[in-house]
């Protein structure tokens, strides 16, 4: 199965570690050096206000995706 996290780009389910609120993410110490460790694996596809990150493993690799629709929704749509 997979899930449509917006602007035409989806995730398989199995590979999601965690949905998560970008803004709180960034401003939870933990959290921040998480995101300071993936940098250079997150990626961005759209230009528009990031709401939440999709945390994964592909292929032994941790990587995130930041979507404009928000941690609560995708949630939702992941049936979490």
């Amino acid at each position: 199965m997979f899930l449509h996290i917006g602007n035409n780009l989806i995730i398989k389910k199995e590979d999601i570690i965690g949905i998560f609120d970008y803004k709180e993410m960034q401003e939870n110490k933990t959290s921040s050096q998480l995101l300071e460790k993936i940098k250079e694996n997150i990626m961005a596809p759209t230009m528009e206000l990031e709401k939440s990150i999709i945390i994964t493993k592909e292929k032994e690799q941790i990587k995130g995706y930041l979507s404009n629709i928000s941690s609560t929704t995708l949630l939702k749509r992941n049936n979490i």
